[in-house]
């Protein structure tokens, strides 16, 4: 079941679990916190809350909901921003990650999130929820879960935020693919073109300048953006949000400077280095691929890459509002 955005007061949401920005220390805190206390019966959550004690940045703990139209509260702490450089936003993706699977763990089939940290804790709105989105639908997707997650937004910040995602992709869309196009890339005229090429390549490698060399192949070329970008193979196949590809198709290029994977993978292999709409459009082209502009699951990818957008889980959520197939099925 995919995620649902919507705008409400999160006190008036019914759900079996609600969660919560919560105070680390058992007190009643400000912003959600304070409301969520208000609308349980702050006497009676406020002395379970106790019974928890601190809460670690990340962790996440339940109580009953007590008035509230739930079952559960779970309580969750996020770290205060401090300009982006102390890991507050992988905290604040344990926050949701943890309580997804303490939810889960009470059998919860619907659960409703806040807009964590945003308030008194200043994480900026487009920052909470591209990490809020990106582990909510990853995690649907890994677990296989039906559970019902809500996303619930309530000042128009948040509202504003969630939208300006999926509208920059919308405008790149209007701007870059006109249905029924017939691209350069896929016409007759160009298998043509090619046929004709094919016939003539030896003659034309024998006519090449003394000296000239090919291109970097797509396999050179990534390894080269590996040790220029100081990172190591194993980032190219693993993360945080497992959305990546086996190992042996690194061990494979790495023993054949000419094998070049599927296109997913060579897609993945250009977001995960964070290149550039040109450098992957280059990458692409090593490995005989593209991204069409006359195909629109090509146009999104390429609106995601060109908005900075390098998550998966949220191209896959741009691609399936377009109508598109999730990315590992392009081709």
């Amino acid at each position: 079941m995919p995620l649902q955005i919507i705008r409400n007061d999160i006190t008036k949401v019914k759900a079996d679990a609600i969660v919560n920005t919560a105070n680390p220390k058992p007190v009643i805190g400000a912003g959600t916190d304070s409301a969520v206390y208000k609308a349980a019966g702050e006497d009676k959550l406020l002395a379970a809350r106790k019974l928890i004690g601190d809460i670690k940045p990340g962790a996440a703990h339940e109580t009953s909901a007590y008035n509230l139209d739930a079952k559960f509260i779970i309580h969750t702490v996020c770290n205060p921003w401090k300009g982006g450089g102390n890991g507050e936003l992988d905290v604040l993706a344990d926050c949701y990650h943890n309580s997804l699977v303490l939810a889960q763990e009470l059998n919860c089939k619907s659960v409703a999130f806040p807009l964590i940290g945003t308030g008194a804790y200043g994480i900026p709105h487009d920052d909470a929820v591209e990490v809020a989105r990106g582990v909510i639908r990853a995690f649907l997707k890994d677990t296989d879960s039906n559970m019902k997650v809500m996303l619930v937004l309530f000042d128009k910040q948040s509202v504003k935020s969630a939208a300006a995602v999926s509208k920059k992709i919308k405008e790149y869309i209007d701007e870059n693919y006109v249905e029924g196009a017939v691209a350069d890339e896929y016409s007759p005229m160009r298998y043509e073109r090619i046929s004709r090429l094919n016939m003539h390549i030896p003659q034309v490698m024998m006519n090449l300048p003394s000296g000239a060399e090919l291109q970097k192949s797509f396999a050179q070329k990534v390894f080269e953006y590996v040790d220029s970008k100081g990172i190591k193979d194993s980032a190219l196949y693993g993360g945080k949000y497992e959305i990546y590809f086996p190992k042996q198709i690194l061990s494979n290029m790495r023993k054949d400077s000419d094998y070049h994977p599927s296109k997913y993978v060579c897609i993945v292999i250009c977001l995960v280095l964070h290149l550039t709409l040109d450098e992957t459009l280059d990458l692409l082209e090593r490995a005989g691929w593209t991204l069409s502009r006359a195909r629109k699951a090509d146009v999104v990818v390429r609106a995601c890459i060109d908005n900075g957008l390098y998550d998966v889980a949220l191209i896959d959520d741009e691609l399936e509002s377009n109508g598109c197939d999730e990315l590992r099925k392009i081709k």
